[in-house]
């Protein structure tokens, strides 16, 4: 691809992320940095993909999207035809570009081809739902001025109650009150939608359901967290939602979600899973395993915020397992006394 155009769809990408951001994260949460500007790209040719489809109903929108449309009705039809049945195809194409898709067949990436027209359809209908619903729900905010946090993660699909039920208990130990709400429905309908095409096209089984936790802290100060399949979004004013970032950061069990996306980082977590386990069971950490993921931290490919996450739960590893042989040391010398 050259690098003019390969600089232009970039370009288009991140202006597009930016654009629709406070609406799309709400659904597609808090992407990799490496695959943003490819779902964001998804995004805006499925949105495209609406417009050339009504161009080709009312010829008429096709001088809009169209460059030099010529004044030919049955031309401008022809035209966004052609354009209607290229745009699913490349979508499918991006998609087979993921990371997670690195390395598969050829006849995966011909699946991932087809499939665009089911992914095209489907993103730009609920996106523009999307961007139509979530300003006029979440207007009060606005007006509040709220700020709003990401914590990004990956909540498997089994987890997401057992998630919301940590969450509350984390806030609750700091004396922070919180309980599940229930957003929505039309949210909850729009998420569902955009959670299950999250799901496929990064190949992964992530929950599908929206839960609001909605609390307020000892002023009395309204907050909210939303548990997506992507992200915990907190929204509030700038002094709660910074304190319920800063606990939900510290507290949040590693064993619960994942905080990277791809094959080779989600198996260092598992091992860092493993250790965890072994210090819940008051076993010691194997630390040669735990100096090895360290190692290969520095290898695998990541981005800040998912390096920041997995760096942050190798810390809290190491400083648990060194106070729990502390621990095992002082109690022996206590039983030896």
């Amino acid at each position: 691809m050259p690098a003019f155009l390969r600089f232009f769809i970039y370009g288009v990408a991140k202006t597009l992320s930016k654009a629709f951001g406070m609406a799309t994260i709400a659904f597609f949460g808090r992407m990799p940095s490496r695959d943003d500007d490819r779902v964001a790209l998804v995004g805006l040719l499925a949105l495209t993909w609406l417009t050339v489809v009504a161009a080709v109903a009312v010829p008429a929108v096709g001088e809009f999207i169209i460059p030099f449309a010529p004044e030919d009705e049955g031309t401008v039809r022809l035209i966004a035809a052609a354009i209607a049945v290229v745009i699913p195809f490349v979508n499918g194409w991006v998609v087979s570009t993921l990371h997670n898709h690195d390395g598969t067949s050829r006849a995966h990436t011909a699946r991932e081809v087809v499939r665009g027209w089911w992914y095209t359809p489907v993103i730009g209908l609920t996106m523009a739902a999307v961007i139509l619903v979530v300003p006029l729900l979440k207007a009060g905010h606005l007006v509040r001025r709220y700020e709003v946090e990401r914590l990004m993660v990956m909540i498997p699909a089994d987890r997401q109650d057992a998630l919301v039920a940590h969450v509350c208990d984390i806030l609750h130990a700091r004396g922070i009150e919180a309980e599940p709400h229930p957003p929505a429905r039309i949210l909850r309908k729009l998420f569902s939608v955009m959670a299950y095409v999250l799901g496929a096209i990064f190949r992964r089984r992530v929950a599908r359901d929206l839960v609001t936790i909605r609390g307020s802290d000892a002023d009395d100060e309204f907050f909210e967290v939303a548990v997506h399949a992507s992200d915990l979004t907190v929204v509030g004013r700038r002094k709660q939602v910074c304190r319920v970032y800063a606990v939900l950061a510290e507290g949040l069990d590693p064993r619960e979600v994942y905080v990277t996306w791809d094959d080779a980082s989600q198996a260092l977590e598992d091992r860092l899973r493993e250790q965890w386990q072994r210090l819940e069971d008051g076993e010691p950490v194997d630390l040669d395993e735990v100096t090895e993921i360290g190692e290969e931290l520095a290898r695998v490919e990541l981005d800040h915020e998912e390096w920041n996450g997995l760096r942050r739960h190798l810390f809290r590893l190491e400083r648990d397992a060194a106070r729990a042989a502390l621990d095992r040391a002082h109690a022996g010398r206590t039983g030896r006394s």
